[in-house]
């Protein structure tokens, strides 16, 4: 039986994928491992049958390795760069304190007479960055990484989430302004406007801070999608699509709420919520769009299971479906513009896909000279910074270089799972061996210290930028780049939505620094 599973070293794979899945999935304290299943997993398998120890060919992991960093980065272009002005001071904060942390544990793991390759893994583990494991293995050559990794990364999540759990109920004590103003979902409201002095729509589309739109309008009986140039004048009715609050506010503003209901009225202006599946527009801002030449508005963006108001500047993607307003004979046509198409939104565009990933990975082999040593972006940092610019980008010409959201979802976590199942399986016997000295301890201890020391400066920064409950827990979740923590984080401020904004943001920064970080701690 060992000798089949030998020679096969795909069943063995798949075995432990099946396995780590299923462990992964197990919840303590309400807490599941996730992914890192796979990898605990393999690590057994391989302890406890040390001859298939490196029976998986290490490519596999490469390929995984490449597949979850290049995704990722897709993923995360549009929020990232979006947001890299307004929120430049608080992501260079997150990506000093992981450079901070890894002069830590430079300084003390040399005290502690630790090895580098043990430094870079325990770092990796502590701050819970798989890529960053993975060019800690690539430097050093060896699986030594891994046995750090592996005792520092249970803490690393567990760690964190005791940190998100300390550092919101602090900020719900000391409540900043925005835990006093919380989210609200868009909603839309119908209103009688009573005012005659009025400025063109245009001027009330940002009102109170908050994005606003003008969906539709009924004057003397004749109902049409009105145009940024239009003032309402008194009499008129019109459709307000906005956050709750929001839409009170401007209500008042205008008039007042308006007895009649107009998107019930379909005889004239019709409605309809269509799916991007263009591939033309992935990644493009609504006003980009121009559905202005349909005589269209579009007034709220889901997107998963939340409702966006349809701002000029909202960045969608493939996949979001758009509720267009437009004169009915005209709808047809902005569907035929959009696409319409469910199985498109699944399909990935090959071409696009392969050559992004191929730039990605050539870049990762470009030597960058540092004093002593050359660095190498690597199959990890190289296709996330890689698919950071191209999901910006979205597409050139006809190529799409934007993924669907499932078909990226389900990449993502398989290639993950490929990466660590791959890992494990090369280092069971190691970490079997480390577990049985003193040496496993210290490790422990060491990666244990260093996600405390991470967690508190992160509270800090959060809490020096005046950040609320729900951001602060957010700037947790995506500084450690876990998505259990981000999922616990998100159960404990009761789905706001202003943790992911926070995780999107400081994931990309923060994932490229510990990634090279840990190469150069497993090259000093």
């Amino acid at each position: 039986m060992l000798r089949v599973l030998v020679d096969n070293p795909v069943v063995v794979l798949f075995a432990v994928l099946a396995a780590g899945t299923l462990l992964g999935a197990v919840k303590l304290g309400g807490v599941a491992a996730g992914p890192a299943g796979a990898l605990f997993a393999g690590l057994a398998v391989s302890a406890a049958v040390p001859e298939l120890a490196g029976v998986v060919p290490p490519l596999i992991g490469t390929l995984g390795l490449a597949l979850f960093a290049y995704t990722v980065g897709l993923a995360g272009g549009p929020s990232f760069f979006s947001g890299l002005r307004r929120n430049a001071r608080i992501m260079l904060s997150a990506v000093a304190v992981f450079v901070g942390l890894a002069a830590l544990a430079a300084g003390f793991g040399g005290l502690l007479g630790l090895d580098t390759a043990d430094v870079a893994g325990v770092y990796a583990g502590a701050v819970t960055n798989t890529p960053g494991l993975a060019a800690a293995v690539e430097v050093t050559g060896t699986s030594q990484p891994v046995v750090g990794y592996s005792l520092a990364y249970p803490f690393g999540v567990l760690g964190m989430i005791a940190a998100i759990v300390v550092g919101t109920r602090w900020s719900r004590r000391h409540p900043t302004t925005e835990d006093l103003e919380p989210p609200q979902p868009a909603t839309y409201g119908n209103v009688e406007v009573t005012r005659d002095d009025l400025p063109r729509l245009a001027d009330l589309t940002r009102f109170q801070g908050r994005s606003v739109v003008f969906s539709r309008v009924r004057r003397r009986g004749e109902e049409r999608t009105p145009s940024d140039d239009l003032r309402l004048e008194p009499g008129d009715i019109v459709t307000v699509v906005a956050p709750g609050t929001t839409l009170e506010a401007i209500t008042e503003h205008l008039g007042r709420p308006a007895d009649q209901d107009l998107p019930l009225d379909r005889r004239q202006v019709d409605f309809r919520r269509v799916v991007l599946s263009n591939a033309r527009y992935a990644g493009e801002r609504i006003a980009d769009l121009d559905l202005g030449r349909f005589d269209a508005v579009a007034g709220f963006v889901r997107r998963g299971d939340v409702d966006l108001v349809a701002a000029p500047d909202l960045i969608v993607e493939l996949g979001d479906r758009i509720r267009v307003v437009a004169p009915r004979e005209r709808l047809p046509e902005v569907v035929r513009e959009l696409g319409d198409s469910e199985r498109a939104v699944v399909v990935a565009d090959p071409i696009g896909f392969s050559l992004g990933l191929l730039v990605g990975l050539a870049i990762g082999l470009i030597p960058i000279p540092l004093p002593g040593t050359d660095l190498r972006l690597g199959t990890a940092a190289a296709p996330l910074i890689v698919g950071l610019v191209l999901g910006r980008i979205g597409h050139t010409g006809p190529i799409s270089w934007q993924l669907p959201y499932a078909t990226n979802q389900a990449l993502r976590q398989f290639g993950v799972l490929l990466f660590l199942a791959t890992i494990g399986l090369s280092a069971g016997p190691e970490l079997a061996a480390a577990l049985a000295s003193a040496e496993g301890l210290v490790l422990l201890g060491f990666g244990a210290a260093l996600t405390t020391v991470a967690a508190v400066a992160l509270i800090v920064v959060a809490r020096s930028f005046d950040l609320g409950s729900a951001r602060l827990a957010g700037t947790l979740a995506g500084a450690q780049n876990q998505p259990a923590i981000l999922a616990f984080a998100v159960d404990r401020t009761d789905g706001d939505d202003r943790v992911n904004l926070a995780y999107a943001l400081l994931f990309p920064p923060t994932f490229i620094t510990k990634i090279i970080c840990a190469q150069l701690l497993a090259s000093l």
